[in-house]
């Protein structure tokens, strides 16, 4: 098994190895916090094997704000040992990802009707940087009126009593998947995309000396492939449920759910083309209900988020006029001068947090805790019920440690330890700025697009491009992504449709003027020259495609909202 090549014959393969062998561990679900248990499973000798009934990241994973950090306003709700442990992990991914987390500048500026004054800000900036431990990641300054302006030309300035200044981090939330799905699979322990656990097949109940008969544990998972549509039965001595917003779902294969663990909220962002707001960071500023949003500028484009409402919408959350006007109003009331519209919009998205159920109905969702939880059903079927994009590793390896525990004892004593708190996701030995040169001179891309290639490929972008024929090296929509990058994620990241590509590999959906829609011809025929599609099958995606763009991100229309209602 190579860590490279990873397409749809490998995906095949890896299956029917799972359905021969069995597993000593199946996941399901292939958001991020799946995939830092898989890895995490892979680092100690486990066999392991996830399954998504859909594509990886393709739920929450790819519809986050994108922000690794250490969560500053859990301050103010409690949360001081979740704001602790961000930190810490916020700091370990910048130097085990350094490629894929990048620091970003936050502003937080303070009014004269704040909700939180500039004496508060300085006080939860100390907070911060002490339950990071003082390290240079932490540090932060208070700015002066003239500085707030260098920082964020267009910030209102009417009341602006000052502003603290400190450091998180940013990530292409799918990417991180993806790259931590490639590493556990190139350690031993693959992933399989559009297989979805349809049953669980239970050993015979036992029954304790003078007690209840208790029910069997979970033997076998029945896997349901949609791309073959076939059903595969997997033999597995630990199951977990890391399934996000659908967890409570997956629990009812095992029985009824008499207690929900999960209470879903929703968070919508818009995307709109940097420099569009003139600032030199993230900002984070007041909406007219108080509640804190932000401004965070993201390569060639910025978000804007975002909202948080309880939600049943779990499997494709739409976006309203209501909550796209609520941000809009929001951040023309902090950037005056800006005047955004809708016709400023790139993109829209919505994402789900699987926030665990607290036992105070009346506990809004910004202030549920994002700290994980893992249940545990009487079959033996471990839940992993909240967590955030920040503190995944982390996650994982606290499963981990549970589905060792629940393995023989003679198999626990030839297990090694967790890694995956010094294992890089990908090791780099050359100079970042020697190969974009050598990729701008030899294959004339631009100079967005050739750092986007060495930081998503690594080493591999010289091979990407090089196998790539000219007409394949331009960007799709005016975006960092091009048309070369098609084939060869179909080879090496196991997309299945051009969704998968356009979504969550290729972010054309997100970054590219039209939403990739005014290229879709030119990238279904580079799709179709390496996947063997035929025309009719070509057509169908480009449907298909332009028809999700529709319902995941654009605004929806007030009829289909209301029947969703």
């Amino acid at each position: 098994m190579t860590s490279r090549h990873w397409s749809l014959a490998e995906r095949v393969a890896d299956l029917a190895r799972a359905e021969r062998e069995g597993v000593e561990l199946l996941v399901i679900g292939g958001g991020i916090t799946g995939a830092g248990v898989l890895r995490d499973a892979a680092t100690r000798g486990l066999r392991a094997l996830l399954v998504e009934r859909e594509d990886f990241a393709s739920g929450t994973s790819s519809r986050s704000s994108k922000f690794v950090h250490g969560g500053l306003r859990y301050i103010g709700e409690g949360h001081l040992a979740m704001t602790r442990l961000a930190c810490r992990e916020r700091d370990r991914l910048l130097r085990l990802a350094p490629h894929l987390v990048e620091t970003v500048p936050f502003l937080f500026p303070a009014y004269d009707d704040s909700r939180i004054p500039l004496w508060q800000v300085r006080s939860v900036l100390w907070i911060y940087a002490a339950l990071a431990n003082f390290r240079s990641t932490s540090r932060f300054r208070m700015l002066e009126l003239e500085e707030v302006r260098h920082f964020s030309p267009d910030l209102r300035t009417e009341g602006l009593r000052g502003a603290g200044l400190y450091h998180d981090a940013q990530v292409d939330d799918a990417r991180l998947v993806l790259e931590t799905l490639r590493s556990a699979r190139s350690l031993g322990c693959p992933a399989v995309n559009h297989a979805e656990v349809v049953e669980f097949l239970h050993a015979p109940p036992t029954t304790a000396r003078g007690g209840p008969e208790r029910p069997g544990r979970i033997a076998a998972v029945r896997v349901r492939d949609h791309l073959a549509q076939r059903s595969a039965l997997i033999r597995a001595e630990v199951v977990v449920n890391a399934a996000g917003p659908a967890i409570d779902r997956v629990r009812g294969l095992d029985g009824p759910v008499r207690r929900p663990e999960l209470r879903p909220a929703k968070g919508i962002h818009l995307v709109i083309p940097g420099g569009r707001v003139r600032a030199l960071g993230a900002v984070t500023f007041q909406a007219p209900d108080g509640r804190h949003v932000f401004l965070a500028p993201w390569g060639d484009v910025a978000l804007i988020g975002t909202t948080d409402t309880f939600t049943s919408e779990i499997d494709e959350p739409v976006v309203t006029i209501e909550e796209v006007h609520y941000l809009l109003s929001a951040a023309n009331h902090a950037f005056p001068s800006v005047g955004l519209t809708t016709n400023d919009l790139r993109s829209v998205f919505a994402g789900v947090r699987p926030l665990a159920a607290s036992a105070e109905e009346s506990t809004p969702p910004s202030s549920v805790s994002r700290e994980d939880r893992i249940y545990r059903d009487p079959s033996g079927l471990l839940s992993a019920v909240g967590g955030k994009l920040t503190t995944y590793r982390a996650t994982g390896e606290k499963i981990v440690d549970r589905v060792v525990r629940r393995l023989p004892s003679e198999r626990r004593r030839k297990l090694g330890p967790s890694r995956t708190a010094e294992l890089p996701l990908r090791v780099d030995d050359f100079d970042n700025n020697e190969l974009e040169t050598a990729l701008r001179l030899r294959f004339g891309v631009g100079a967005i697009q050739a750092a986007h290639l060495v930081r998503a490929y690594g080493a591999d972008a010289e091979a990407l491009l090089c196998e790539a024929p000219p007409e394949l090296r331009r960007p799709v929509g005016r975006s960092r992504y091009t048309l070369a990058e098609i084939p060869w994620c179909i080879e090496t990241e196991c997309p299945a449709s051009l969704c998968d590509l356009l979504e969550r590999r290729v972010r054309a959906v997100l970054f590219a003027t039209g939403q990739g829609l005014p290229d879709l011809a030119a990238i279904a025929e580079a799709a179709a020259a390496r996947a063997g599609w035929d025309e009719e099958r070509s057509r169908a995606e480009t449907l298909a495609y332009a028809a999700s763009v529709r319902r995941r991100y654009q605004i929806v229309a007030p009829e289909r909202n209301l029947s969703a209602a």
